[in-house]
């Protein structure tokens, strides 16, 4: 939808210090949701005739879940009221469709506009002449509501998302205000399918042969009910947050405020939003009540970065006002086509009112009810996940700065009710997303109950008959994921605790190798690797590619078991593992020796080590060689998939080129404007006047490829794991391999979180490597430095020390002990 007649922007985008692109760094216990807000008491229910089936069958395909069912539900309850209120509002959410009666009139009615990705939302009603003194009915014949589509595991949500809820409440006040609720939605409610006489609605109707609603639970109850999109029009019920207890909140002002259309009313005080105004006195005056959309007084708040959360309005008047808000992650998005569309909010006196939660940079504000309206502030109610940055990256190249410091925000937005791929969309559980963008969380922030809580959400309860996210490759990327978080933190209890699932996940996965132990996709799910032709479907090399990935989980499940000391699972999982790369260099490898010419399946290769080091050269002249080197190339790949590659190249012995190519590609983002990392990305491709309308992803293009994606954060880890070198080699960093490479750089240093203490490493180039390492107690380091072709041995804080060929011009010293250790080439 556009923005009718705006006036040209401010000069110039915003640009935000790289130290303070997170405005979300120190967040207090006092702004947590748990300090703030109690869960609101009203419940979801539903007809028990229609509750989608429990855990037992979650796999069955979601598409099957839905259905085209609009037939009528039918629910009444009964109430007492004492004394009369003053004023008594209705909320109804849920339905696509319903007629409300309270003791038999007929108090409102509604159909939604179903076009944009919004599952519930609100509708409310004066019910004040409505009701009684003493005994009351509510009744409300709806269809169910839209369709979400979100496909996380709990049964609760799946059944939220396929529009299979109702919440309702009445309050004894006027519209917008917060009131313990006269009667509301929970287990009290009855509920049929059954077509009903005319006289269903009335007080006296005899409901006894109905049956009991289905309680579903209090809509702010699970960690699930807040994902996908599926809530996001429950911004409109009186106090609700849906929130998880962990979250934290923040305010931020507009860092600026363009765009500024009078319509056909009077904006005063507009440059009072944004920048560092002290004096909010923004006054919007209409010469009608109402005035229609197109002709509403306007403007746009940019916040100077992507942010999550949701718009806050705070009214200084003594009658309601109501605005529409559109949200995007570019400025483009947020007036052309936002991704949630035009959202009403009704502002009532002296009231606050929000906005829905979602990802965003900029935020169109129509003002289009209310005579004269006074706002003590519009801004953004912030949501983010406490953590501190604890790991670190700086060098001598300002640039690689700022794409690490942007990757580890990237994850940061991500990190919300669970880690997400995305806070715009789908703002769900991907475990290929996390596989990426944990490495990032790992290497910054250290975290574990986020972590370890979407990494079990992700397997599902016990047992485990279907694929993780129904993706083949998906479940393999479960392993690796755990693998990785495992060698980062060493927690046995958390190990112990997916031990059997691990193990059921791995024999599952096994089902869906061929007798020649090729992968086949024999369990009929959906074989995924990347967003680009042939890596997205049942053709040769998806299948090669999600071969490769295979082996890695079955080689790190075996890891996995072995450290459990459970010897006959992980020997179990050895075998599959050398059968599988045993079935791939038979059948998979080309005439050149290599894994076809496709980037995606050869990186895979060399990363799980199905690839040999004699096969290196092959894959590289025929594959790799040429990453970034063309102008154009017509196959896509995703910044998720460039991890993997660019990795696969350090590996291969040419990070010097990875590092050009991450120039390209994750710098080519930085300098169109990125504050996060996009969805999808290619530096060739035509943009036009318009870079968020030309990017591609999810076999789609345009405003709703997301701008900040966890799975495009690999920058980050791969600056940690290749410049400074830093890479655990056994559980919880008691054994770290320590090889840094400055490919160029003049210097480089930072810090790694472990559960033992930081981990820091420094390296200078100054006639040779100098590299500083403070040592935590508990780890052991195996430091490998450039010594070149001299033959030269290392010193140790001065001294000589023993020391051994490392490959690559380098030699290898042992580290033991915390301390500060200087390695030095000996002359």
């Amino acid at each position: 939808m556009a923005v009718a007649q705006m006036g040209n922007p401010a000069n110039g985008p915003t640009k935000i210090p790289d130290a303070d692109l997170d405005p979300a760094r120190n967040l207090a216990q006092s702004q947590l949701e748990s300090a703030l807000h109690q869960p609101l008491p009203e419940h979801y229910i539903w007809t028990k005739a229609d509750v989608l089936p429990g855990r037992e069958n979650l796999a069955t395909p979601a598409s099957r879940m839905g259905g085209e069912d609009l037939g009528p539900h039918y629910f009444r309850r009964a109430f007492n009221v004492g004394s009369l209120p003053e004023h008594a509002t209705l909320y109804v959410a849920g339905p696509r469709e319903a007629r409300i009666y309270v003791n038999g009139k007929k108090v409102g009615e509604f159909a939604l506009n179903l076009d944009i990705p919004i599952g519930i939302r609100v509708y409310a009603c004066d019910v004040t002449g409505a009701l009684r003194s003493g005994k009351n009915v509510v009744a409300i014949e709806a269809e169910r509501g839209p369709d979400a589509t979100n496909q996380n595991e709990d049964w609760i949500s799946r059944q939220q998302s396929f529009g299979r809820v109702l919440a309702a409440m009445i309050v004894p006040a006027a519209r917008g205000v917060q009131a313990p609720p006269l009667v509301m939605s929970d287990g009290r409610w009855k509920a049929t399918l059954q077509a009903q006489p005319k006289d269903w609605e009335m007080p006296e109707f005899d409901d006894s042969g109905w049956s009991a609603v289905n309680d579903l639970g209090g809509i702010e109850s699970s960690i699930d009910l807040f994902q996908g999109n599926a809530d996001a029009g429950m911004y409109a019920w009186p106090g609700y947050d849906g929130i998880s207890p962990f979250l934290a909140h923040y305010n931020l002002r507009a860092v600026k405020v363009s765009h500024v259309y009078r319509g056909v009313g009077k904006i005063d005080g507009a440059q009072s939003l944004g920048g560092n105004a002290t004096n909010t006195a923004l006054t919007v005056t209409l010469p009608t009540q109402e005035v229609p959309l197109q002709d509403a007084p306007q403007l746009l708040l940019d916040f100077g970065r992507e942010v999550t959360g949701r718009i806050e309005l705070q009214s200084a008047s003594d009658s309601p006002a109501q605005v529409v808000v559109q949200y995007g992650e570019s400025e483009e998005e947020a007036i052309k086509q936002p991704y949630l569309g035009a959202d009403p909010i009704y502002l009532p006196p002296h009231g606050t009112a929000f906005g829905p939660k979602s990802a965003f940079r900029y935020a169109v504000v129509r003002f289009t009810g209310g005579r004269e309206t006074r706002f003590r502030s519009i801004r953004l109610d912030g949501i983010a996940y406490p953590v501190k940055y604890q790991g670190s990256f700086e060098s001598s190249d300002a640039e690689l700065n700022k794409m690490w410091a942007i990757g580890a925000y990237t994850a940061h937005l991500c990190m919300q009710d669970d880690i997400w791929d995305a806070p715009k969309r789908d703002r769900r559980r991907w475990i290929g997303d996390l596989d990426v963008s944990g490495r990032t969380i790992d290497d910054v922030f250290g975290d574990h109950f986020l972590m370890e809580d979407t990494l079990s959400r992700l397997i599902g309860a016990a047992p485990v008959e279907q694929h993780v996210n129904e993706i083949p490759g998906y479940s393999a990327f479960w392993i690796t994921a755990e693998t990785e978080y495992y060698l980062h933190f060493g927690s046995m209890k958390q190990l112990e605790s997916v031990h059997s699932r691990m193990v059921q996940l791995l024999d599952y996965m096994a089902k869906d190798l061929n007798q020649q132990n090729l992968f086949s996709d024999l369990s009929h799910a959906w074989p995924f690797v990347d967003w680009s032709p042939g890596m997205n479907g049942y053709d040769a090399q998806t299948r090669m590619a999600t071969q490769f990935e295979y082996y890695a989980a079955f080689k790190d499940g075996a890891y996995l078991l072995h450290i459990l000391h459970d010897k006959n699972n992980a020997s179990r999982m050895e075998a599959k593992a050398h059968a599988l790369m045993a079935a791939a260099q038979h059948s998979m490898l080309d005439a050149q020796g290599s894994f076809g010419s496709r980037w995606q399946p050869n990186a895979y290769a060399v990363l799980s080590g199905v690839a040999g080091k004699d096969q290196y050269a092959a894959i590289w002249k025929n594959a790799l060689a040429d990453v970034g080197r063309e102008e154009y190339h017509p196959y896509i790949i995703t910044p998720y998939y460039n991890f993997y590659v660019v990795s696969a190249m350090a590996k291969m012995g040419h990070p010097d080129v990875a590092l050009r190519w991450i120039r390209k590609y994750w710098g080519g983002m930085v300098q169109e404007g990125a504050t996060s990392y996009w969805e999808g990305y290619d530096p060739t491709w035509y943009k036009g006047m318009d870079f968020h309308e030309s990017l591609q992803a999810d076999n789609m293009s345009g405003f709703a490829v997301s701008l900040a994606h966890g799975w495009s954060s690999g920058v980050t880890p791969w600056l940690m794991a290749q410049m400074l070198g830093i890479e655990p080699t056994a559980g919880g960093f008691s054994k770290v391999s320590i090889r840094p490479d400055l490919m160029g750089l003049k210097w480089a240093r930072g810090s790694e979180p472990t559960p033992h203490g930081l981990l820091k490493v420094s390296i200078r180039n100054s006639d040779g490597y100098v590299t500083a390492i403070d040592l935590p107690a508990g780890v052991e380091a195996q430091v490998a430095v450039p010594v070149g072709t001299n033959g030269a041995g290392l010193k140790v804080n001065g001294k000589p020390m023993p020391s051994i060929a490392a490959g690559g011009g380098r030699r290898m010293v042992e580290l033991r002990g915390e301390g500060h250790y200087v390695v030095t080439g000996a002359s």
